[in-house]
């Protein structure tokens, strides 16, 4: 009696399948399981995986007023605190136009491309030291 190819599948597959369910652990059902014994007393405890929630403190500062302040408190505020954004090292426009497009790019900001660039103008005018109103400090900390 000759298999169809189908047949042929079917009875190639059953050991494989059977190999899957032992390397994954299973049992036959009405068996008793001794492998998480054996895995605790070989590996300590084990371990299971929890819900974890996180909640970040939110920033009750914004930024220093001045043309942009509005772009950086609507836009930069998702993410970052503006002590953060503001206790960063100077940096020139281009410099700040390219962490603003990493920003954009790599971590899917939703700012505008049109807003880029006065973005940056505001951040580099405040961010190498003077703020637009001339104080240098960010919740009472120097900046």
């Amino acid at each position: 009696m000759e298999m169809s190819p189908r047949g042929i599948v079917l009875v190639s597959a059953i050991p494989i399948l059977l190999g899957i369910a032992l390397a994954a652990g299973l049992t036959w059902p009405g068996t008793v399981d001794s492998a998480p014994a054996a895995k605790e007393a070989a590996n300590g405890p084990v371990k299971k995986w929890t819900k974890v929630s996180v909640e970040l403190p939110a920033s009750q500062t914004a930024f220093p007023p001045g043309d942009g302040a509005v772009i950086a408190n609507a836009q930069c505020l998702i993410c970052h605190s503006a002590g953060m954004v503001l206790r960063q090292p100077p940096l020139t426009q281009d410099e700040w136009v390219g962490e603003i497009n990493k920003m954009r790019n790599a971590y899917g900001a939703a700012l505008p491309a049109d807003q880029v660039d006065a973005l940056a103008k505001y951040l580099h005018s405040i961010n190498d030291g003077q703020s637009p109103r001339g104080s240098s400090t960010v919740d009472g900390q120097g900046g």
